[in-house]
């Protein structure tokens, strides 16, 4: 199939839609990252993990789990600012309790790595942030339902 004219500039404008959305996803993340990563380091916690899970139309983020090496500990009470994409690209930021501007974070970058992940059989996983350099890992798991079908000749 042969694209027109017409059909080239619309593929052209929702790919650069696609890359502006991508762009601001990033900016988001970095500014997340920025605010969170000093709270933690200050406090001596060196890793967060954050669950989630969802299947049947609805999901949510289950824990935050901070550790100091190897041991589980709470997190501080303290501020932190959290920053959110809204529709049609402008950032907004307000000030949360760190362990919710942690969910607001995974649940912001589940939802923009892998669209619609709590609908049907749904998802589940991990995002792991490593304080000391920074890493975040998103490990996602997809649900899905399989079968395999054999036919036999008598």
């Amino acid at each position: 199939m042969t694209m027109t004219p017409d059909d080239v500039e619309i593929a052209a404008r929702i790919e650069a839609e696609i890359d502006a959305h991508l762009a601001v996803v990033r900016d988001v993340e970095a500014r997340c990252k920025a605010a969170f990563l000093p709270i933690l380091a200050e406090h001596g916690i060196t890793r967060v993990e954050i669950s989630y899970d969802g299947g049947g139309d609805e999901g949510s983020v289950c824990d935050v789990t901070a550790y100091v090496g190897d041991e589980d500990v709470d997190l501080p009470e303290v501020l932190c600012d959290a920053f959110t994409a809204e529709y049609g690209g402008d950032v907004t930021a307000r000030a949360v309790q760190l362990e919710d501007a942690l969910r607001a974070f995974a649940d912001n970058a589940v939802s923009n790595h892998h669209k619609h992940w709590e609908d049907g059989e749904g998802a589940f996983g991990t995002v792991t942030i490593d304080v000391a350099s920074g890493a975040v890992t998103l490990t996602h798991n997809s649900r899905f339902v399989d079968y395999e079908t054999t036919e036999t000749e008598l």
